[in-house]
């Protein structure tokens, strides 16, 4: 693990707290220990990825935002197929105890009805200790095919005995979808989902292909509430829906902060979830009884082929 010299260089230059910057770079750790165990990205001695894909909001912050990112506290990945990877992560840390002098251990699990794993991760070093969670889903197939993801550059990264590994995970067009139906799921909870959805609105993408993915997404995500309905949806994206104590600690000091600002871009960027074509309705007026097997498989290969032409 760095020496705490270096891990309050990195709080400093962050202009966040010293446990947030300590649990920052433990993930890196964790991610590190498990690429090189064979379960994420593409390992020293692979030909091809782990079956385990990196996504959710620390994927963001450390492949996508980078500094301009909120820090996260979690690692969420999709099982490209159910296998018990849970066990085959406790084994990964008990293997490697302690991992460049960080142990870890997991205290306490739970399943969902669909069997997806969630466990909270204790880990310890010399000048620290803290916990962050585990999520593995077994749910689904991605829509767009996994890529490649290469971690931001960060100043720590020359320092750390792990080296900096090689990434896969969901194509992050299609993680704007998952965070569209996670703020969807969530609204009157954490400000979390909104707040990524205010740091995409500040970057270009392929609106056509994010509206398509939500559809897409919407139709998968086999809830009968909420349904997922772009205009009220937009509308229900108000300040006062959302939970910002959760974000507080997560955000660096000197981002932007006034809540009722983040949600009117929001809103603004993300009106054309609205224009939906008449595939896209139809399929959203599906999306609890799933009849239209064939549209929905027609947009997804629409979906891929288009996510190979966009702008990144």
């Amino acid at each position: 693990m760095l020496p705490v010299a270096l891990v309050r260089q990195y709080a400093v230059s962050q202009h966040i707290d010293l446990a947030v910057a300590d649990q920052e770079i433990v993930l890196h750790y964790v991610l590190a220990l498990l690429n090189a165990e064979g379960l994420i990205g593409l390992g020293p001695e692979l030909a091809e990825p782990g079956p385990l894909l990196f996504k959710g909001g620390t994927a963001l912050r450390k492949c996508v935002f980078g500094s301009t990112g909120r820090f996260s506290q979690d690692i969420d990945v999709d099982a490209t197929h159910k296998n018990g990877f849970e066990a085959d992560i406790e084994a990964a840390f008990a293997a490697h105890d302690p991992y460049h002098g960080i142990g870890f251990s997991v205290p306490q699990f739970r399943y969902s009805q669909d069997e997806n794993f969630s466990g909270t991760v204790h880990y310890e070093h010399d000048h620290g200790d803290g916990t962050f969670e585990l999520q593995i889903s077994y749910r689904l197939e991605p829509i767009l095919e996994p890529r490649p993801l290469a971690l931001v550059p960060q100043g720590y990264f020359a320092r750390v005995e792990c080296g900096v590994p090689d990434l896969f995970g969901l194509d992050p067009y299609e993680m704007i979808g998952e965070k569209l139906m996670a703020c969807n799921r969530r609204l009157g909870g954490s400000a979390k989902d909104v707040y990524d959805l205010h740091l995409w609105s500040q970057r270009p993408f392929d609106t056509d292909l994010v509206r398509r993915l939500a559809v897409l997404k919407a139709w998968t995500d086999q809830r009968r509430q909420p349904r997922f309905d772009p205009e009220p949806f937009l509308v229900n994206i108000q300040a006062a829906n959302f939970r910002w104590e959760d974000i507080q600690n997560l955000v660096p000091r000197g981002a932007p902060t006034d809540r009722e600002t983040l949600c009117r871009g929001v809103r603004e960027r993300f009106a054309f979830l609205t224009s939906l074509d008449p595939d896209e309705a139809t399929l959203l007026e599906d999306q609890t009884a799933h009849r239209e097997v064939t549209l929905f498989n027609r947009l997804r290969d629409e979906a891929r082929a288009q996510a190979v032409t966009v702008p990144r």
